[in-house]
């Protein structure tokens, strides 16, 4: 009974038992980046019982494992530093052997997300990435840049593998690259000038509610019903937003593999839901699951403000200032996190291009993040400017920042005239254009003619507004009001 059960349980699960032999998920592969100075896992499939032997090119350690009932088998390697040296790493069971060749030891980092992550460097249709056809040719000088780019696939149950294949940057792969997740890479392998390594699963036009197991949505206030009743199979099968089928497909068979970090560009598909309030509890309820998952203790995790959009496609609804206010307050509920904004990151011709090109300073702002909290670098000015606190003055509102590094400019640089952004409002609470009056350090000087008494102030409250102020490290003043 106990071995026809398990038939039952891998059967659902998608892994055979028997009479496949010695095999490996496909994230284990040639080419491949292995985290450097960790215990790194390499793990797969083998006969019921079978011993599995590792063998790996930069030490003379031999690792063995008992593949169990079900066949699953697991070993951990210890790395050396990183390098930019190819090793090969053996894989034997009785009579099988499996290499794998060109294997480097560095940074790996998970990169997940909508379509804004999926993006290729590439582009696509009238959606090109700025300057991409030149990043394309340069990567031939970064093949030390791997990516696995994880096939799109959806299952109600969690699933042991998902298809993918290691790739080196250069010009045959690199149009395929993920545009956010390869400028991320290529500035840390600039920086840390080590080898990078970037899983990257994500799919477009999906809500965060897929990247979840049950547990978590049920932590947030979701019910079993109301997750069944998103998981329930419908015409044309999976397809389309499913509570927890993505974190089943897509994550779940990745949690093996020894990672240093995440980075999450998502958000676009909540706009306007019910619960968009709720929305930083779903992401730290998120954060917390993939951590505990990957087993690595509080890995960092930096993600991507949505940019100005239209997104309700009914004209400025409101409803995507909302869902960037959440966004920023997710930062405080989940430790070793951190923001990075894109308002400044859209032309105006972009208004009704949901993938907006400059795709390059997304992943550089990403990577500073991670070089100045993470790899411990100074510096580097990551932090956004925002909101600190409002002074009224009646006509007139001294709004206060934080991270302003050496104050704020605009694009002509101390010269304020014809910035837009800011709005007050008086006790009516009708909301009016305001203009700069003055500026110095860290405060800005607001006022309008339409309101003699202000009593609130916000900055780019709508669903497409461009930002035109920055920080000294060019990093963008935040959406924000006090409302």
């Amino acid at each position: 009974m106990k071995r026809i059960i398990l038939v039952l349980i891998c059967l659902l699960t998608g892994i055979s038992l028997w009479a496949e032999g010695l095999r490996l998920p496909h994230c284990i592969g040639s080419d491949m980046v292995l985290q450097q100075d960790a215990d790194a896992n390499i793990w797969g499939w083998a006969d019921a019982g079978a011993r599995v032997k590792v063998s790996v090119g930069w030490n003379k350690t031999k690792y063995t494992a008992i593949a169990g009932e079900d066949g699953f088998w697991k070993v951990a390697v210890a790395t050396p530093a990183a390098s930019f040296t190819p090793y090969t790493v053996t894989i034997a069971s009785g009579k099988e052997s499996l290499t794998l060749e060109n294997v480097l030891i560095g940074e790996v980092w998970l990169c997940s997300g909508q379509s804004n992550m999926e993006m290729p460097m590439a582009g696509w249709s009238i959606q090109p990435i700025e300057n991409g056809a030149e990043e394309i040719r340069e990567s031939n000088h970064y093949p030390f840049v791997r990516m696995i780019y994880m096939e799109r696939t959806e299952s109600p149950q969690p699933q042991q593998d998902c298809n993918g294949t290691w790739r080196c940057a250069g010009s045959e792969f690199t149009p395929g690259f993920s545009a956010t997740a390869y400028f991320f890479g290529k500035r840390l392998a600039q920086e840390l000038n080590v080898p990078i390594g970037l899983i990257v699963s994500c799919w477009g036009g999906t809500m965060i509610e897929c990247w979840m197991d049950r547990d978590a949505l049920k932590s947030v206030g979701e019910t079993d019903a109301s997750i069944d009743e998103s998981i329930a199979p419908r015409e044309g099968g999976w397809a389309g937003n499913r509570y927890t089928v993505l974190y089943n497909a897509m994550l779940y068979p990745l949690r093996h593999y020894t990672v240093n970090g995440f980075i999450w560009y998502q958000g676009c598909s909540n706009v306007g839901k019910v619960f968009a309030q709720d929305y930083a509890k779903y992401q730290a309820a998120m954060v917390t699951l993939w951590r505990r998952l990957f087993c690595r203790g509080d890995l960092p995790f930096y993600y991507v403000q949505i940019a100005p959009h239209p997104y309700s496609g009914e004209g400025d609804s409101g409803l995507a200032p909302l869902l960037r206010d959440r966004q920023k307050a997710a930062a405080a509920l989940v430790p070793n996190s951190a923001m990075t904004g894109t308002c400044d990151l859209v032309y105006d011709f972009e208004e009704g291009i949901i993938h907006p090109r400059q795709k390059k300073a997304v992943g550089d702002r990403l990577a500073y993040l991670a070089l100045e909290n993470w790899y411990g670098f100074k510096g580097y000015g990551s932090a956004c400017p925002d909101l600190d606190r409002v002074i009224y003055e009646g006509s007139s509102a001294r709004v206060v920042f934080h991270n302003c590094h050496n104050g704020i400019h605009g694009d002509n640089g101390w010269e304020f005239n014809g910035v837009e952004g800011f709005e007050v409002a008086g006790a009516d609470g009708t909301w009016h254009p305001a203009r700069i009056k003055d500026c110095g350090g860290n405060v800005v000087v607001i006022t309008s003619d339409e309101v003699s008494d202000i009593k609130k102030v916000r900055y780019l409250w709508h669903d497409f507004a461009i930002g035109h102020l920055w920080n000294n490290y060019r990093m963008p003043l935040l959406p924000f009001t006090t409302e």
